[in-house]
């Protein structure tokens, strides 16, 4: 210390210059007296020159003493470089930012025109209205334990999954009420269209008072917040805006008829199938947040170009709503412990295995995060199409809330044709059209002709788990196959999806530390999963009931972060808190937090190459 005493007056002098010059003051001429042996007037010289004079003083001082000044030097150097070093990946992030906003502005722009081309009346402004007005709607319908109020906008699917989740809460004495609903805002995330359909994907986010009721009055679960859902409609892509309204007002779509809706979805005026999709949009499928993805209907499906040339009126969009019909009836099947639920949808032997696959277990408040077809195959005299359902539902034997993921296998005889003209309505007889007569008829009560045969529809034939499902051999060569089955990882995950994959890997040697479990809760705080998601979601990787891949190597590790890291980049940026957690993914695998950023890098410059 007594060694640095001499240049602290050096460095005094120095700071003193500096403020004045900051400051505008005056610096009179001559000798200073300083070991520097030099002398300069701030108010006769400009700041370049200055900055020389002030480069000067510290080379100096660095020759006097150079114990302090070289360590002092190489200091700021590294701070310099790590300054310079941030600031570059601030810019990348800020240009990829920019040009992710202007990449999705430009396509939403050109969809919207597109749609427009086709339909001229289509605004968006008043479509996001009746949004809001079929969202309110639903949850008015819900609170009362009937869902016919929105019968009218919504697909076999959906309702399928309301009437089914109804029945849950009332065979349990309970009633669940939405109270002080308020749509905050609602925003188009994507339009599609394809041959089949026109899709709209809207984001909602809402508030209300969430309460569940026993029937003595009891209040048993109240919460007050917000959620936000990905609510997806579809029409046919020749339809028009209708200026009268449809469905979502109460008129039918055909003739403008007031509704006096069945519970078959049928305009009593005109005999229209009002919730079809064939003259408005019908709410088809409602994805947690969390959950998206990005719905695309002409995505790369495996096998999926073989089965569409073979029976052209077949589309995704069927074929999901009629997984979701079925996996609601699966659960109500595992709930009553007794197949008829299944029966009109699965052929009786795949009613049985599920049931005994199950073992008796049953689960409690599911909720669906996505349903989505992953592959399809032509096996001989019958084809196959395979669709996994993302959920989480509680134990009914009690535990914790755990997500998971079931593969449904449906299967129908590869001469059947898709009847076109039933749209969205999946639930009619394929022989005669007829409405079923009752909900768990596993034949028509009309033309005697069986649903569960699969000479004309789709039926169930097998749940696969998520651990077990493969994809069938010859919809994907070897080489083409994902890091590991059910995910797709140069598609994009959602963000469910990798906060599970982390949280499956952290509990590969059966704990996960306190700071790995915050890095996770950061993780998906920036990714829009509340703290309490992400504590359940550990929960289940610890009890080992999550479904999501571990790596088996090294190789796989690296595959699976990098498309981790694809996803984070999402919004053009790699936040602290999950590059946190992805390096504490990478070092359960031999991998380093050098590796880690190594990675970020290479995917962030390929991001922005391809942007530019």
């Amino acid at each position: 210390m007594s060694r640095f005493l001499p240049a602290l007056p050096l460095l005094l002098a120095a700071a003193q210059a500096f403020a004045r010059a900051g400051g505008g003051e005056g610096y009179s001429g001559g000798s200073s007296g300083s070991a520097f042996g030099s002398s300069f007037s701030s108010s006769s010289r400009g700041e370049g020159d200055f900055l020389f004079d002030l480069a000067l003083l510290y080379f100096r001082f660095v020759i006097l003493y150079p114990v302090f000044g070289i360590p002092l030097t190489f200091f700021l150097l590294y701070l310099a470089y790590l300054y310079h070093d941030d600031r570059s990946r601030r810019r990348t992030e800020a240009a990829i930012g920019a040009g992710l906003q202007r990449q999705t502005e430009l396509r939403l722009r050109g969809e919207r025109e597109e749609l427009r081309g086709r339909d001229p009346g289509f605004d968006e402004k008043t479509f996001l209205a009746r949004v809001s007005a079929a969202f309110v709607k639903v949850q008015a319908a819900w609170s009362l334990g009937d869902m016919a109020l929105a019968r009218p906008f919504v697909s076999d699917g959906v309702y399928e999954r309301f009437t089914r989740q109804l029945r849950d809460l009332r065979d349990r004495g309970l009633t669940n009420v939405m109270q002080e609903v308020k749509v905050l805002d609602a925003e188009v995330l994507g339009y599609e269209s394809d041959r089949h359909f026109d899709a709209l994907h809207v984001w909602v986010r809402a508030s209300a008072l969430d309460k569940t009721v026993a029937a003595d009055g009891t209040v048993v679960r109240s919460s007050d917040g917000h959620f936000a859902e990905v609510w997806s409609f579809l029409r046919r892509p020749g339809a028009k805006t209708l200026k009268a309204g449809g469905g979502i007002e109460g008129r039918c779509p055909s003739c403008g008829a007031v509704l006096s809706v069945a519970d078959a979805g049928k305009c009593a005026s005109c005999g229209t199938w009002v919730n079809s999709g064939e003259h408005d949009w019908v709410l088809a499928e409602i994805t947690q947040r969390s959950e998206w993805a990005g719905g695309d209907s002409r995505r790369d499906v495996d096998g999926w170009v073989a089965l569409s040339e073979a029976d052209p009126a077949l589309n995704l969009q069927v074929l999901e709503d009629r997984a979701s019909v079925v996996f609601w009836r699966w659960l109500e099947a595992l709930r009553r412990r007794e197949p008829s639920a299944l029966l009109p949808v699965a052929t009786p032997a795949a009613a049985a295995a599920a049931l005994a696959e199950a073992a008796g277990a049953s689960w409690l408040d599911a909720a669906v995060g996505a349903v989505e077809v992953t592959a399809c195959e032509r096996a001989g005299a019958v084809d196959r199409v395979h669709a996994q359902v993302r959920w989480e539902a509680t134990p009914a034997a009690g535990g914790a809330r755990a997500p998971q993921r079931q593969f449904f296998v449906h299967e129908r005889s590869a001469s059947a044709k898709t009847d076109a003209r039933l749209g969205l309505h999946t639930l009619r007889c394929p022989s005669c059209g007829a409405p079923p007569a009752a909900k768990d008829e596993a034949a028509c009560a009309y033309c005697s002709k069986p649903f569960n045969d699969g000479t004309r529809d789709w039926v169930l034939v097998e749940v696969v788990p998520f651990g077990r499902w493969r994809r069938p051999s010859a919809a994907a060569p070897a080489a083409a196959a994902p890091p590991m089955p059910g995910f797709d990882w140069d598609g994009g995950l959602a963000p469910a999806e990798a906060a599970a994959v982390l949280a499956r890997a952290m509990v590969s040697d059966g704990e996960v530390s306190a700071h790995e479990q915050r890095y996770l809760v950061e993780y998906g705080r920036s990714r829009g999963i509340d703290g309490e998601r992400v504590s359940q979601i550990v929960a289940s990787a610890r009890a080992g009931l999550l479904d999501a891949p571990k790596p088996a190597d090294g190789a796989q590790a690296e595959a699976m972060l990098r498309g981790l890291i694809r996803m984070s980049l999402a919004d053009g940026r790699v936040s602290d808190g999950e590059t946190a957690a992805l390096t504490a993914f990478a070092r359960r695998f031999g991998l380093h937090a050098a590796d880690v950023k190594s990675f970020v890098d290479e995917e962030r410059a390929a991001l922005l190459k391809s942007l530019r």
